[in-house]
């Protein structure tokens, strides 16, 4: 298990590096500096291209709903492409922040007797795999008829987006093990808590440095949200748009019975988009969950019997959990969490179904007007 969890790290450690999308190396690392911004010149005119190739596309666009759609799609997705390479640039100090943070939470939780080891293979390697079949999936299917004239020139665009939601699972499932430890110490804590017996000067200093803890853990969400919260805004926007038109797609495809190729060359391309969506936002609920169970165990630290120095740090603690919640933002626009999932789910549902009882009222409405 350790050894699949380091090949995982390197694999995508590389992958990342080739696909642009961690900060440039330090000033000092000359020679890695040049390599690093040559590839950068060379993603920056592949997007040039498919942005020629989009505009070469438009003009036959208007033909039907599902090529302006299609168009649109694709020139989003290069343009976001474009400023997810750019992000790795501009957010070069706030990477550099993020990274400084995560170290002073790693030294706290060894303060407190925590080396949890940080299993992510199980979750990375089975997401990645999806995505590849689908796309294997995709790649037949397109190459015995053509569904989709540009899928081979935007594979490399689609797997830099994909990826992206990769290294964002990545951090975030990191960040979550680490409020997972903090809530398992503190839990350790309360557990061995007498109420009626007066606090002691180790138990004062534990719950100082839990406190610490907790706030160098919360700087690193903040700091996360801030260094990627645009790319997952940008992301999530166009990810949804490409999700709910495929569905649409495959449905269509469904009902009409006759082009099954095309259903399942749409229902992959939705299983694509749809699949980093969710596990993204499920990891992103297991932190908040992990906070609301941190504040919830705090009541667990009073004594009745304790000095009020001790009872004032557990009042200050409780209230700093509830100000600093352990959440991941999108630029505040919204947060990763469960509660939003359903809603948009249930949203796309609603539009579809809208969508469908339209056309069949369309379609039964022309013979009458023939």
């Amino acid at each position: 298990m350790k050894s699949l969890e380091c090949f995982t790290r390197r694999f995508l450690e590389i992958i990342l590096w080739l696909l642009c999308l961690i900060p440039l190396p330090p000033i000092n690392q000359l020679r890695w500096l040049f390599v690093s911004v040559g590839f950068r010149l060379c993603w920056i005119s592949y997007f040039v291209y498919l942005l020629k190739v989009g505009i070469g596309f438009s003009t036959i666009a208007v033909e039907s709903v599902g090529n302006v759609v299609g168009t649109a799609l694709f020139m989003g997705n290069t343009v976001l492409g474009i400023f997810l390479v750019l992000e790795s640039v501009l957010k070069q100090r706030t990477h550099s922040q993020l990274e400084d943070l995560r170290f002073q939470s790693e030294l706290q939780l060894q303060r407190l007797g925590m080396f949890g080891k940080r299993r992510q293979a199980a979750y990375l390697l089975p997401l990645i795999g999806v995505q590849f079949i689908c796309d294997l999936t995709r790649f037949f299917i397109n190459n015995e008829e053509m569904f989709s004239p540009v899928f081979m020139i935007s594979l490399p665009l689609m797997w830099l987006l994909r990826f992206r939601y990769v290294q964002l699972v990545q951090h975030v499932m990191d960040l979550n093990q680490r409020s997972l430890q903090l809530r398992r110490s503190l839990l350790s804590l309360a557990s061995g808590n007498d109420l009626w017996q007066p606090y002691g000067v180790h138990e004062c200093r534990q719950l100082q440095t839990l406190r610490s803890t907790y706030e160098r853990i919360f700087e690193c969400y903040e700091m996360f949200s801030d260094c990627y919260g645009w790319g997952m805004l940008g992301l999530h926007l166009l990810s949804s748009f490409q999700f709910v038109t495929n569905a649409y797609w495959t449905l269509m495809g469904l009902y009409d019975g006759r082009d099954l190729r095309g259903m399942m060359f749409n229902g992959a391309t939705g299983i694509d988009f749809g699949t980093p969506i969710a596990t993204l936002f499920w990891h992103g609920d297991s932190g908040s969950e992990n906070g609301r169970q941190i504040g919830c165990l705090i009541s667990k630290l009073v004594k009745p019997q304790g000095s009020k120095r001790y009872n004032d740090l557990v009042s200050e603690f409780s209230l700093q959990t509830l100000h600093q919640r352990f959440v991941v933002t999108a630029k505040d626009f919204f947060s990763l969490n469960l509660h939003l999932l359903s809603s948009m789910f249930a949203a796309v549902v609603t539009y579809l179904v809208i969508l469908i009882q339209f056309m069949f009222a369309e379609r039964s409405s022309r013979p009458n007007a023939g």
